[in-house]
């Protein structure tokens, strides 16, 4: 979600509406990537911030856990499709 579409929706509900709502952004993606994926591209970070939404799970909610998950996953991918980008062999 962007937040162009983050303030869409909220022009839709009253200013008094009590809300909760969790806030990630790339930074976030790329702040934590530095640990384990220093490599991570502002792409790669979109695209962890997307599953995240896409697949979040009410009962766990977005949190570390669930970033990371999906940033390994991400990275993974993109090893598969390039291995010369992560591994410096080629």
């Amino acid at each position: 979600m962007t937040v162009k579409q983050l303030i869409e929706h909220l022009e839709t509900m009253s200013p008094e509406d009590v809300i909760a709502y969790d806030l990630w952004s790339v930074d976030d993606v790329l702040f934590e990537g530095n640990h384990d994926h220093p490599e991570v591209t502002r792409e790669q970070a979109e695209e962890v911030l997307g599953r995240m939404e896409r697949y979040k799970d009410c009962t766990i909610g977005m949190n570390w856990d669930v970033m990371n998950y999906h940033l390994d996953e991400v990275m993974s991918e993109a090893t598969q499709l390039n291995p010369c980008q992560t591994e410096r062999r080629c």
